[in-house]
């Protein structure tokens, strides 16, 4: 069943119209890797204190759309969605702002990502299981906290729990596939076997962190958001979704609520495509 549920996703993502981009003549998003973790992980309780209480577990979010006391047990199904190098290259060369391709991905590829979840969706109804995309759900909200933004579903952390890949210094995800990547995930009551999470630490692809080396991301950030010590989330939100920023997506043909988002400090380092 895992199988078949992986071929489906990875199929769908190769095949979708809405998977191209006409800015680089090539796709979005290359081809995925899918892992799962169970819905009973300790982890996802845990995260209840690492990000907050406002962050759904599986079976919270599941119950937000089929009603409490609905979700038993189940699975978590969780999805990297490989930022096309084409669009990684173009960024690598920038030093302030994005380049236009990695503004445009942010607006039209983000449908996309959407697009993976509702799929998910419709791929386990058909099996005859219920699922639910909090990412892609009409009450999923994002808000800031005391330490920066947050949500009611990360899907960081939830990739994290399927064994993806693990956190860096700039707050980023890196996987198998790098950092330059996007996530999307379902929950669903179809029981699967969960994959192991293999690394010994929650920072272990980073070499910063792992060799207390690199910085890279350090240098690459245009309004000195990272250091050290770690990422400033609000240094970086203000950069990434003011006023310059929204006018430059929308100059350049995207959404002003997306902003031009920045990703300077995810290309042109070690851990843009790959685990250093």
């Amino acid at each position: 069943m895992k199988e078949k549920i992986i071929r489906a996703i990875k199929e769908f993502v190769i095949h979708d119209k809405e998977n191209w981009f006409d800015e680089t003549n090539d796709r979005f998003y290359d081809e995925p890797i899918v892992q799962f973790a169970s819905a009973d992980n300790p982890l996802f309780l845990d995260y209840k204190k690492i990000i907050g209480r406002k962050h759904l577990r599986p079976k919270e979010a599941y119950e937000m759309v089929f009603g409490k006391n609905s979700f038993q047990n189940g699975t978590v199904i969780s999805v990297v969605l490989p930022i096309n190098k084409k669009i990684s290259e173009s960024n690598r060369k920038q030093k302030v702002w994005p380049s236009k391709a990695w503004v445009l991905n942010r607006t039209f590829g983000g449908m996309m990502v959407k697009k993976v979840g509702l799929f998910m969706e419709s791929l386990l109804s058909g099996m005859g299981h219920k699922a639910v995309s909090p990412y892609a759900a009409s009450w999923f909200k994002s808000f800031m906290t005391l330490t920066g933004l947050s949500s009611m579903w990360s899907e960081r952390h939830i990739a994290y729990a399927a064994g993806l890949g693990t956190f860096s210094l700039n707050d980023g995800f890196i996987t198998e596939k790098g950092i330059t990547i996007n996530l999307i995930s379902v929950v669903t009551d179809l029981i699967l076997e969960a994959d192991e999470i293999k690394a010994k630490d929650y920072r272990e692809n980073c070499l910063f962190y792992r060799k207390n080396k690199c910085g890279a991301c350090i240098k690459r950030c245009p309004v000195h958001a990272i250091t050290e010590k770690g990422h400033n989330q609000f240094k970086c939100f203000k950069y990434v979704y003011g006023p310059s920023s929204r006018k430059l997506a929308v100059s350049y043909g995207g959404d002003a609520k997306a902003g031009s988002g920045c990703g300077l400090c995810q290309t042109g380092v070690p851990c843009e495509d790959k685990i250093p």
